[in-house]
């Protein structure tokens, strides 16, 4: 017989399960873009969802391993508990500045915090679980809640009486975030359960009482934590849910795994994109927004001013454009004369030259006198205004020609494709070599063939070690020095539109589009090696009357395998820098960096003017166009 009431429930079930993640990922897309300045200012704009929404799924086979815990591993997912909570973290160094204080003590707090509760649900101090059970007429299990459940309430309380007694507002917000966080520890831990094979489980529809809960709460609590700045109720359900389902999912409930079954990798966050620590976490941004928008409560943008984004002239060309085609063709003609000025000073900034006198943008540039001539009409037109759609349409198309002038003018700036191609080969080999080195050691050293060296817990870990290893290498060395070995040897640097170094978020971004290339490089080469050293010579497979090893075979194809992996990847790339107007691939795009060629450290007016001198052709003559 069917039971109608489960398999409505198993229905509804899975569809939330298919459907949850894609309106998340819409609202998420809605706030970077349609509530961008607020947005950037509460750590949630357009960076932050390039690195939780296509970053994190390029990073699926992103590991970092921990350590070895009896006979397996643990290993931390990039996709599904590091990119949410760098994310989470960076946003609340925004809720409570200076982020260096606000940080330092959550972090600390939260390892205090779950090192206590560790400390109890352990095997070894069952017995306490177990004699406060019984006392009560309950379970070990029911035991083991309520020890979780006092020790999480005592702490916060702890916290939050010692937060309110010193009537700081940054212990105060830290103190709030950290009862958020032991609310969703408490209700995590008393949903999930931990099945040997699988994982650690919560199913439906407890998965979401946390998440939401914590957001709505956040939500309706703002006016008493962030008086005039309720906006920062959202960034703060995100971690504090985040932080409270890795604690008392992955935490509390993953360590009795270990040592249990065949060895194998335990990951933190290892479902990526569809993992409880992921989704509870926009799950938590998602209801705190949609609560901050039932309260009434506006959009300004929140806490200590953020730098605006800086756009490509392009993209202000494009806006220009949209307007006039709007009939606003004032804000048109402003846009255009916004987009010419910001387009020459990019070029300013690419050759090395300082700001130039406010009348005088194009001063230093070799460019003819009509350039400059133009300018001066644009910027005139621009403070006058027009209703006219024959005059905003030659203006659009003035700024237009003077955008692709600039552009010439600084092009020379960008890093060809040959330099960069040659840089990454150069930065590949280096973080390669030493992982074949680690490989090989373990195979000569383990016992068995080639079967047991592709099922070794330890070997898997160094291969996902590689991966995270190679990823963080681009990563902290552009952060950092805004160059990796590979491309200082070729004299090219990373910078932000600005030509900033990049900032630990925008190194992110821009380096997971290298995550799927790695990740063929490392399980490729792994696998090669292994054939190499294990297959062995015994078996041979005859071709064209010649007897061949097969390992030997299944080494070429492997490596045959890596290097078309390596051409596919890398042409997509390629074509986009080739095809861009600023040679940027698709990481570049989201992260909106460049990649340039250094300058020397004192260079002479005429090297930084090297083709300067731009021309164009005559335009054509001026009809109404699109504006009117």
């Amino acid at each position: 017989m069917v039971d109608l009431f489960q398999l409505t429930s198993d229905i509804v079930a899975d569809t939330v399960s298919l459907a949850l993640p894609g309106l998340l990922w819409v609202v998420l897309f809605l706030v970077a873009w349609e509530r961008g300045p607020f947005a950037e200012s509460i750590g949630f704009g357009r960076k932050s969802f390039w690195l939780l929404l296509p970053g994190a799924i390029l990073a699926t086979f992103g590991l970092l391993p921990i350590a070895p815990v009896s006979t397996d591993w643990v290993t931390v997912s990039f996709a599904g508990a590091i990119f949410p909570l760098l994310v989470g973290l960076l946003a609340f160094g925004r809720v409570a500045p200076p982020r260096s204080r606000s940080l330092s003590r959550l972090l600390v707090l939260l390892a205090v915090e779950g090192g206590l509760l560790f400390l109890l649900v352990l095997p070894v101090t069952a017995g306490l679980s177990h004699a406060t059970g019984s006392a009560l007429g309950l379970s070990d299990y029911v035991g083991n809640e309520l020890v979780v459940l006092a020790g999480a309430t005592a702490f916060s309380a702890v916290v939050g009486g010692v937060a309110l007694a010193s009537d700081d507002p940054l212990a105060r917000r830290v103190a709030f975030l950290v009862a958020l966080t032991s609310a969703v520890l408490v209700l995590t831990f008393v949903a999930s359960s931990a099945i040997p094979g699988v994982g650690i489980t919560e199913s439906f529809p407890f998965f979401l009482i946390p998440p939401v809960g914590a957001g709505l709460a956040a939500a309706g609590l703002a006016r008493r934590v962030f008086p005039k700045e309720e906006g920062f109720a959202i960034p703060t359900a995100f971690l504090g849910s985040t932080f409270g389902v890795l604690l008392g999912a992955d935490l509390l409930r993953q360590p009795p795994l270990y040592g249990t079954g065949p060895s194998g990798l335990y990951t933190i966050g290892g479902a990526g994109i569809l993992d409880l620590v992921y989704i509870s976490g926009i799950l938590a941004f998602v209801a705190a927004y949609l609560g901050h928008r039932a309260l009434g409560r506006d959009w300004t943008p929140v806490g200590t001013p953020v730098l605006p984004i800086v756009l490509p002239p392009i993209t202000r060309l494009a806006r220009a454009f949209r307007a006039g085609l709007d009939g606003r063709l004032s804000e048109s003609l402003h846009d255009s004369a916004a987009a010419s000025r910001a387009a020459v000073e990019q070029a300013r900034g690419l050759l090395g030259l300082g700001p130039a006198a406010e009348d005088r943008p194009w001063q230093d540039l070799r460019v003819p006198g009509w350039v400059v001539a133009d300018q001066a009409n644009l910027d005139a037109s621009a403070r006058v205004g027009t209703g006219d759609g024959r005059e905003g349409f030659r203006s659009w198309r003035t700024a237009r020609w003077l955008v692709w002038i600039a552009r010439d003018i600084g092009v020379g700036r960008f890093a060809t494709v040959g330099a960069r191609i040659s840089a990454f080969l150069v930065d590949l080999a280096v973080v390669t070599l030493p992982a074949v080195a680690v490989w090989a050691a373990l195979l000569l050293t383990m016992p068995g063939g080639f079967a047991d060296a592709l099922s070794n817990v330890a070997f898997n870990a160094a291969i996902f070690g590689f991966i995270a290893w190679a990823f963080l290498y681009f990563v902290l060395a552009e952060t950092f020095w805004g160059t990796t070995l590979g491309k200082r040897l070729l004299g090219l640097e990373v910078r932000e539109r600005t030509l900033a170094t990049p900032s630990g978020l925008s190194s992110l971004v821009r380096n997971t589009t290298v995550l799927p290339l790695l990740t063929v490089v490392g399980i490729g080469v792994a696998i090669a090696l292994a054939f190499g050293l294990k297959a062995g010579t015994s078996t041979t497979l005859t071709l064209g009357g010649v007897a061949l090893p097969v390992g030997i075979l299944a080494l070429v194809g492997v490596l045959s395998f890596v290097l078309g992996g390596i051409a596919l990847l890398g042409v997509g790339a390629v074509v986009l820098i080739a095809a861009t107007s600023e040679r940027q691939r698709l990481g570049d795009l989201w992260a909106g960096t460049w990649v340039v060629r250094r300058l020397p450290e004192t260079p002479s007016g005429d090297a930084v003017r090297a083709g300067a001198e731009g021309t164009r052709a005559p335009p054509s003559p001026p009809g109404p166009g699109p504006f009117g």
